[in-house]
This record gives C-alpha cells, sequence and structure tokens, in this order.
C-alpha cells in the first residue's frame, strides 16, 4: 500500500510539472512568436488551400460550398468573353463577394482571377453576373503572349531556375500554391511576367489572339520585336526561398544569384526583381516576405538591354 501511494505521488508530481511547462511556455510566448506560429508554414509544403481574403470570412463558407456552381460558370465566362479555356483552382471570400482563381492550361498560359457576387444573407450567387477588373485579365493573358512570343528565351529562364535550384540551396513555390493562390499572368514556381505595356501597346495582339484563340506563334511574333522593345517595360519578378525550415535569407547565395542573372546569356530582355526569403510563408497572403527578405528591385533591380 505504502508503494502505491508513492507511485500516485510520483505520477500526480509529474503531471503537475507537464501542465506547469505547457501554461509557462503559453505565458511566455509573446504575441509575435503566437501569430508567427499561427499563421506561417514552411513553403515546401505551402498549397494555397488556406488562402485568406481581409473581411472575407462571411462568405468563404459559401465559396466552398458553392464550388462547382462557381466554377462552371467562370469557365463559360472565360470562354464567351476572353476565348479562352480555364481550370478553376479555388474561391475565396472576398469582403463584397468571391473572388476566383483560375489558369489558362493551354497557350497562352497565365494566371488571373475573376469576381463572383454573392448576397451572403441569402447566402446565393450571382453566376450571370460575374466581373473582373478593368483591363487585369487582358494584361495578364498579354504575359501569356509575351512568353510565347519569347519562348527560346523564357526556355533558356526556366533552365537557369532549375540549376539555381540544384546549385543553391533555393526552392521556389509548390505548383499546386501558384495555382490556388496567385493571378501574376504568366507565373512559374520562381517568377512571374510582368509588364507597363500601355493598352494602346498590346490590345492589338491581344484582339488578334481573341479574334483566332487557334493563332500561331509564328503570327504573333510578327505583331512584337522581342529584340526592340524598352526593358524598362517588362518585369521577372523572381521570389526564392531557403529549402529548409530554420534557414536564413543567405546574402552570399543572394549575391552570386544577382551575378548569375547579370552574365548568364540568352535570358529574355527586361528588368528583373530578385526576393530571398527564408523557408516560411504566411499561409493567409501567400507572401514570403519578411523583415530578414533580402530585396533587390526598384532602382536598383537588374536590367537585361539584350
Amino acid at each position: 500500500m505504502k508503494m502505491k501511494s508513492i507511485i500516485l505521488a510520483i505520477s500526480l508530481l509529474v503531471s503537475l510539472m507537464i501542465g506547469g511547462c505547457e501554461v509557462m511556455d503559453e505565458i511566455t510566448e509573446t504575441p509575435e512568436e503566437k501569430h508567427f506560429r499561427e499563421a506561417y508554414v514552411s513553403v515546401n509544403e505551402y498549397t494555397g488551400e488556406e488562402k485568406d481574403l481581409p473581411d472575407g470570412q462571411r462568405n468563404d463558407p459559401i465559396a466552398k460550398e458553392k464550388f462547382d456552381e462557381i466554377a462552371e460558370a467562370t469557365h463559360k465566362f472565360f470562354l464567351e468573353k476572353y476565348k479562352t479555356e480555364v481550370i478553376v483552382h479555388n474561391a475565396v471570400g472576398a469582403k463584397h463577394g468571391i473572388m476566383v482563381f483560375v489558369e489558362s492550361p493551354n497557350e497562352p498560359k497565365f494566371h488571373t482571377f475573376a469576381m463572383m457576387p454573392v448576397d451572403a444573407k441569402e447566402e446565393k450567387i450571382f453566376p450571370d453576373n460575374i466581373w473582373t477588373v478593368e483591363n487585369t485579365v487582358e494584361r495578364d493573358i498579354f504575359t501569356g503572349i509575351l512568353a510565347m512570343i519569347m519562348e527560346d528565351e523564357i526556355m533558356s529562364l526556366d533552365k537557369f531556375f532549375i540549376e539555381i535550384k540544384e546549385k543553391y540551396p533555393v526552392v521556389g513555390f509548390r505548383q499546386e500554391a501558384i495555382n490556388n493562390a496567385t493571378y501574376n499572368g504568366y507565373t512559374t514556381p520562381y517568377y512571374f511576367i510582368s509588364h507597363l505595356f500601355i493598352k494602346e501597346e498590346y490590345q492589338p495582339i491581344n484582339q488578334l489572339y481573341f479574334s483566332n484563340p487557334e493563332i500561331s506563334k509564328e503570327e504573333l511574333k510578327k505583331q512584337f520585336d522581342k529584340l526592340d522593345h524598352d526593358a524598362e517595360n517588362l518585369s521577372f519578378v523572381i521570389n526564392l526561398f531557403m529549402n529548409e525550415p530554420d534557414m536564413q535569407p543567405n546574402d552570399a547565395i543572394f549575391q552570386q544569384i544577382i551575378s548569375d542573372i547579370e552574365k548568364r546569356e540568352g535570358l529574355p530582355k527586361g528588368r528583373y526583381s530578385l526576393f530571398l526569403h527564408d523557408n516560411n510563408i504566411n499561409k493567409y497572403s501567400g507572401m514570403g516576405d519578411k523583415d530578414n527578405s533580402l530585396q533587390l528591385h526598384g532602382p536598383n533591380r537588374i536590367v537585361r538591354r539584350h
């Protein structure tokens, strides 16, 4: 009986010690540490399914419940308005509706979004009233057309990043994350294309595609001189992450990648912005930017003029 009492006392003491440690952990965790623990995940695991938009909580359950109906209407909308087949990957509640993330699986390849109106009180969506932000989809389609026109240079750029990943301990986004949480036009795991061409410059090329979605690359290449365009108007935004948790962005690697971009032959003419993050990404925003991120952009970015 005495031995049983001793064992019971030891068990209670251990339980109190464990519980005390848990309470102590909660007490000593700062608000910043709690936010980081709850909001960030390894980019190696991030799929974009947790994408969250400001003030979208009320409409998010509707987006999930009516996803099939949303996807069908969005697919029809893009075929009719933009003559383009799309895959609907995700639908996320927004403040005044539902944001629908889509990808064009065929050339011109791009990611973009549309908005679905919703009545949250009645839990009702309006498939016939899908809308897009003025000129946004048109600009995203143009980035896909540019990738077709510059296919050799884009191939060289993609090969370059495969080599970068083998050479340095860095990774890009998972394809699922791109599909579920991005809308940046022509997008790869390592970069996306942005442009500053005015509407009067890109609209005629887009119109050729809208008039004939089967238009050949050769015909499109006649409409845009990939060697003569202003390098300042075409941007390649690169996001890389350290490939292991707890790895900080490495400045030596960052500087070497900059040098590699500057010296590499065959890359597209344009501006290059580079961001090197640690291994963590905000699972709600899909952004890797943090105070420790290394950045080369703005007036300091790389400009390849030939």
